[in-house]
């Protein structure tokens, strides 16, 4: 009697006060990971098309220079010999 009253002890206390598990599958975190990178990508997106609207009223010797100093070409990269200062140009 006395094991049982313990066992009952045992078990009740655990329904009660033990915490449940949930359940995680992979999927879960896998869905929740996809829609993380999707959110990045849409503020990158978002980002690039504000910031396409302010290249647009660059004078077209700022371009030039933003085009020297900033895009490359596949395979071909060039290494500045002193540090990029870019100047605030407004």
């Amino acid at each position: 009697m006395k094991h049982c009253f313990l066992a009952f002890l045992f078990f009740g206390s655990y329904h009660t006060f033990g915490q449940t598990a949930n359940e995680v599958t992979c999927e879960d975190t896998l869905s929740l990971k996809i829609a993380e990178v999707d959110s990045i990508l849409e503020k990158i997106e978002l980002f690039g098309e504000e910031y396409a609207k302010i290249m647009e009223t660059w004078s077209p010797e700022k371009k030039k220079r933003f085009q020297e100093t900033f895009v490359y070409t596949r395979g071909h990269i060039t290494i500045p010999e002193k540090p990029i200062e870019w100047k605030n140009e407004e």
